[in-house]
């Protein structure tokens, strides 16, 4: 028996397992995902990557094929997430609105103090949420960026004060190199 033959064998060993127990193939399944999901995670990152254009053109190609469909999805989408857009919608007119922005404004200039007891307490009371928030934001994407680029900024102002420093130096070091060059020459002169 050829390898070929005894790998197209235990393939066919497998399926029939498979087939007399999808409970146990499915949970054996979900388990090796949920132990090697950052691998599963970066092999996808790495096939979207290498395959974006086709990709790109497949779901192109099925978007043109399935209009009723995707109209179908979006507006099942729409109505299930329907009174966060509404609500959305209508806070950003308030923003946008000057004499809503105009009212905001002299209610807070207003309500500072009880406002920023408000905040405290609700700080206070929610101290843990606040810093799971806090912390899951820091990992997130966006954290990520905005952390990147502060240490970037916090290099420039290090640099910029090193180099600063360095120039300082090496002025002083220069003046008092000509001082004791001076000094050497008035030597030399007086003997």
């Amino acid at each position: 028996m050829t390898i070929e033959e005894r790998r197209a064998k235990n393939a066919e060993r497998m399926r029939a397992w498979q087939a007399r127990n999808p409970e146990r193939a499915n949970a054996i399944a979900a388990a090796g995902r949920r132990r090697n999901r950052a691998k599963i995670a970066a092999y996808r990152k790495i096939y979207y990557e290498k395959n974006k254009a086709t990709l790109y053109e497949k779901q192109k190609s099925y978007l043109a094929r399935n209009g009723e469909k995707l109209r179908q999805w979006k507006r099942a989408e729409y109505e299930h997430h329907r009174e966060s857009y509404i609500a959305r919608a209508r806070r950003r007119w308030r923003e946008k609105n000057d004499e809503c922005r105009a009212y905001e404004a002299k209610r807070y200039r207003r309500d500072k103090r009880i406002i920023h007891a408000l905040h405290r307490d609700y700080a206070r009371r929610n101290r843990e949420k606040i810093r799971a928030w806090q912390c899951s934001y820091r990992k997130s994407p966006r954290g990520r960026a905005l952390r990147a680029a502060s240490d970037r900024r916090c290099v420039k102002r290090a640099t910029a004060y090193k180099n600063a420093w360095a120039r300082i130096r090496r002025r002083t070091f220069e003046r008092a190199s000509d001082w004791r060059f001076a000094r050497t020459q008035q030597r030399k002169a007086q003997a």
